[in-house]
Parts: structure tokens; C-alpha cells; sequence
């Protein structure tokens, strides 16, 4: 969009000193143009930095923050660039010639949204990097550094590549697709792997930010019931639309699109012997995109077949869609990362007992205990409880946080006493000792029980109880193709 600055002297009445003010004209040669240039109003900071691409042209990019912060300029400007050098290494080229960064930095909103050759950002100041920041950036910077890398990617994957019925779409109405965990699945996969790709970050702490993906995922029942096709497909209607049944019900094609993406990178690597995996099926779509008039495509479900044919046969294609796109079976996450030398610990105790108890979530009020969500077939589901209850009373002393933790692994039946509107209730736990759990998986350490386990993760290098070299370095192998595409 062009843009004109002048500067206009303007005489003022019974003064001999002239004033200045700025005049700022911006013109666009369409309403789409016209929507996809952000521009801000304020006070900002900024710096800028140079990126090459493999034809050794530069790529000039401009980084502007506002907001009240105090943030260390020069520390961000080190890892951004470190970030985005990595993006164009990766996929070659740009399709843009200059790129833009706009942060606006308050107290705790946090969110971006992608633009033709820039983003609109807003963060938490504390996720900003300090004075002091160490040289492994602290977790809340982290957060920051994968908004920047998500809404970066956005440039290749969502402005140029992108869902068909999004090419010449029509803003008065939805366009329904099933393809939001491609777009956004992919990119939500890919953001935190290029934090570790570009050695902003280490593979122990990228470890952690998978690990947190898949917790949620463990976390939400609702994966056994929306498929992530589904969930792309329902987004105009119940993403932004979030009750107490939420997680019951749905799953985030964000959250369980990044881990298929993680399956199907595996999966591919597995396949091939390491020669493809899913930065070769990103690209393949950017340079057929590319080799377009418009320098952009659309694509549909039979697009991905097309293209993904090419590094895996589309008969296993088609069974890994069949049964994790379109359908709900559970996804072999923890298979594939044992596979390439990642040991996985689960905790079931820490996140149910400590922070879903009985599977449901609750806040103190005067009045007690109110329920805000409960969690498919866990204990206070089937004990008749719902959201929206307030437990006034369990076994027989009034009902407040503290209690409810120090009774929640209990041998016993629990009565608890509750009002449901203006109704007064008595319900019974019956603890998970009386009732029948899954069987717990020798490989993984893992349950089925309903209440949400937590897993960490840790490379299989650091696992001494291995018995033979060769098993090490057979681990080491798998998580050394699979986290080093750069070296590829």
C-alpha cells in the first residue's frame, strides 16, 4: 500500500514562529488491500534487521513496539532475526520483499493475527525479554517468540497457501472449510520447532513446549468425540463460543492439528528413511504456489492426498485421514516419539489430584464451592454433578478449597451437599479405588483413567537405565533426524 508522509508549515495567527504538523496519507487500490495493511497510531519503539534469502537478496524487516514496556531491544532483535533467517533458509525465498512486526505490549492480552507482509501483535509486557534475560530465554519470552515465529510462518502458510474456499471468499458470509488444522494445526507444530531449529532455544526446552501441547490434548475429553476435520469445519460457530462443555464436547484443531501434524512429520520420516518428512510437504505446496500467475493457491482435502503422495504412498495417506482427520482414534504420539529416541514420564497424580479434582473445576465463593466444568465420565460426573452446582458442605464440614484437596484421595464414599439453582442436593463420590480403572501401559506408564495424567518429555540420550550402546545409539539417531531439519 503506498504511503505518502509531508510536513506541513502552518503560519500561526499574531506569531512570527511557524508551526509544523505531520500529515500521513495512506491509499489503497482495493478494499482487500486496504484491509490487510494494519497501521497503528502511538508512540512506538523500533528497530530493523536484514534477511537473506538463497539468492542472496535482501529482505528488510522492521519491528515496532508500543505500549508502556521496558523491554531489551537489542536481545529481541538477536532472536528474531535468528527465527526468520531460519523460515527463509528452510523455504528458500519470501513472498514479500519488506516485512513488518507490530507489538503492542499490556497487561496480560495476548494474541496476533497475520497480514500480506506483516502481523498485528499484542502481548503481556512481562513475555517481553529484560534487562537481565538469561541467555536461554525465561518461559514467558518463550511464549512471545513462538506468537512472532506462528504469525511469521502465516506469511508462507495461510497468505499464500492457503484453504480454496478462502481464494476469492466473500466477507458478508462464513467460508466453511475442513482445512483450519492444516493451516492452523501446521503452523501451531512448526512455530515452537523453529524456536529449537534456529537455537533460539534448546531441544530440552522444546521438549517441554510439545509436552504442554500434548497435555492439553490428554486433557480434553472431547477428542474421543469431534474430529479435528470437525472442529476446522465448526470453527465459525463454536470457536470464539466457548460454555462449560466445551472441553466435553470438542477439541481445538490449534491443539490436536499441531500433534497430528507431529504424527504425520514422524510417520513420513518413518516411511522414507528420514529422506521426507512434513517441511517437504509445506514447501512442495509454496512452490506450486509460487509457479501460479497469482503467486497463491487454494487447496482442498484432495490437494493434500495429491501432494503428499509424493513422499508417502496415498493408500497410507488415506488410513492416517480416515483415522485421525476424520475420525477420533487416539493419536500414536507416544509410539512415535519412543521410536525416535523421546522417553516420555507420565504423571497421573499431579494434574488430577492437584488440579482437577474429581474431574471438575471450581472456584471459592461466599457461598461455596461453584462449579464451573466438569469432565466427561470422571468421578464428579458420575456422581450427578454439574457445572454451575455450588458444593456447600462435603462430608458433613463446610465445603472450601483446602478440603476438597485433602479429601480428594480418600479411601472412602464422600458425601458432598450442593444447591443446584435454588435446590438443595446431597451427591456421593465414590473414589476411583472403587471403581474400575483401565489398565495402565507397561511402555508408557501411562492410564486410561479418566482424570487428565501430565506428561514430560526428555531425550533418550539422558536416560541412563538403557542396557547397550546400540540401543542409545539407535535414540540418539531418531531424535537427531528428526529435530535437525536445518541439517538436513
Amino acid at each position: 500500500m503506498d504511503a505518502t508522509h509531508l510536513q506541513v508549515d502552518q503560519q500561526q495567527k499574531g506569531s512570527q514562529q511557524a508551526n509544523s504538523y505531520h500529515l500521513y496519507k495512506l491509499q489503497a487500490s482495493n478494499y482487500h488491500e486496504l484491509i490487510d495493511y494494519p497501521f497503528e497510531i502511538a508512540e512506538q519503539e523500533k528497530f530493523d534487521f536484514i534477511i537473506h534469502d538463497n539468492e542472496h537478496q535482501t529482505l528488510h524487516h522492521s519491528f515496532y513496539l508500543s505500549g508502556k514496556q521496558s523491554a531489551n531491544l537489542g536481545r529481541l532483535q538477536q532472536d528474531i532475526t535468528q527465527i526468520c533467517q531460519t523460515y527463509v533458509d528452510w523455504l528458500g525465498d519470501a513472498p514479500f520483499d519488506d516485512y513488518t512486526f507490530m507489538t503492542f505490549a499490556s497487561g496480560q492480552d495476548y494474541g496476533g493475527l497475520e497480514h500480506i507482509n506483516s502481523t498485528s501483535l499484542i502481548t503481556p509486557r512481562n513475555d517481553l525479554p529484560n534487562a537481565n534475560e538469561p541467555k536461554l530465554p525465561s518461559t514467558d519470552y518463550q511464549r512471545f517468540l513462538g506468537l512472532c515465529s506462528h504469525e511469521y510462518f502465516h506469511s508462507w502458510w495461510v497468505k499464500t497457501v492457503r484453504p480454496d474456499v478462502m481464494i476469492d471468499v466473500d466477507l458478508r458470509r462464513e467460508a466453511f472449510t475442513p482445512l483450519l488444522w492444516v493451516f492452523e494445526g501446521f503452523t501451531s507444530y512448526i512455530d515452537d520447532f523453529m524456536l529449537q531449529a534456529s537455537g533460539v532455544i534448546d531441544k530440552a526446552n522444546y521438549l517441554r513446549l510439545l509436552a504442554e501441547q500434548i497435555n492439553r490434548y490428554y486433557q480434553t475429553p472431547g477428542r474421543g468425540n469431534q474430529s479435528v476435520a470437525e472442529s476446522s469445519f465448526d470453527a465459525w460457530i463454536k470457536l470464539y463460543r466457548t460454555d462449560e462443555n466445551t472441553g466435553n464436547a470438542g477439541i481445538s484443531y490449534y491443539n490436536k492439528g499441531a500433534l497430528v501434524a507431529l504424527c504425520l512429520d514422524l510417520i513420513l520420516l518413518k516411511n522414507s528413511d528420514g529422506r521426507y518428512r512434513l517441511f517437504d510437504v509445506v514447501k512442495a505446496f509454496y512452490t506450486q504456489a509460487k509457479q501460479n500467475d497469482s503467486k497463491r493457491i487454494g487447496i482442498s482435502s484432495a490437494d493434500m492426498g495429491s501432494v503428499i503422495e509424493q513422499f508417502m504412498p496415498l493408500a497410507e495417506w488415506e488410513d492416517f485421514e480416515r483415522r485421525y482427520v476424520n475420525g477420533v482414534e487416539e493419536l500414536p504420539i507416544e509410539a512415535l516419539l519412543i521410536a525416535n529416541g523421546v522417553k516420555i514420564q507420565a504423571n497421573t497424580k499431579e494434574t488430577a489430584d492437584k488440579h482437577v479434582p474429581w474431574g471438575m473445576r471450581c472456584n471459592e465463593t461466599p457461598a461455596g464451592l461453584k462449579v464451573n466444568r466438569v469432565m466427561r465420565d470422571s468421578l464428579a460426573a458420575r456422581a450427578g454433578i454439574s457445572a454451575h452446582d455450588v458444593i456447600i458442605a462435603i462430608d458433613g464440614i463446610k465445603a472450601d478449597t483446602k478440603q476438597l484437596t485433602t479429601l480428594v484421595n480418600t479411601a472412602h464414599p464422600v458425601e458432598c451437599y450442593l444447591f443446584r439453582r435454588d435446590e438443595l442436593m446431597c451427591v456421593q463420590i465414590q473414589p476411583e479405588t472403587t471403581t474400575k480403572v483401565k489398565p495402565r501401559d507397561e511402555t508408557t506408564g501411562m492410564t486410561g483413567a479418566v482424570p487428565p495424567h501430565k506428561v514430560s518429555l526428555r531425550l533418550a540420550k539422558e536416560d541412563k537405565t538403557l542396557e547397550n550402546d546400540n540401543e542409545q545409539l539407535k535414540s540418539e539417531a531418531g531424535w537427531e533426524t528428526w529435530l535437525n531439519v536445518m541439517k538436513r
